[in-house]
């Protein structure tokens, strides 16, 4: 029977289910039974087991591994500021004062003190 490598995807000939090593590059390949038999086949991904939910051929079971919702999006976007010292721009919270991760310097974000303490 012929079996595709995982690894190099060369394609060889071998005699039936076992580990073989492919020829081309050297990477060990689980070749399963295919007499026809009535077990049904694990989903696999690259020759290991695979996930729960995940369809034999890819995809996803519906409703049954559906990815997670994206974070949600903040309400105000996040102000960037350019250190005067090295010019490195960075992003900063609701502060006054911040120091640049780059040189350490102490650059005003132009935010005002009293709307940092509502």
């Amino acid at each position: 029977m012929k079996v595709r490598c995982g690894s190099c995807r060369n394609q060889f000939e071998v005699p039936g289910a076992g580990r073989y090593a492919c020829p081309v590059c050297g990477s060990v390949n689980a070749v399963r039974d295919t007499n026809g038999s009535e077990d049904p086949v694990e989903p696999s991904v690259g020759g290991y087991q695979a996930a729960p939910g995940v369809v034999p051929g890819g995809g996803v079971i519906p409703g049954g591994g559906a990815p997670p919702p994206p974070p949600p999006q903040p309400d105000l976007p996040m102000p960037k500021i350019e250190c005067p010292e090295c010019g490195f721009t960075f992003i900063v919270g609701m502060i006054a004062t911040a120091t640049c991760p780059n040189c350490s310097a102490e650059v005003s974000t132009g935010i005002e003190e009293e709307a940092v303490a509502e």
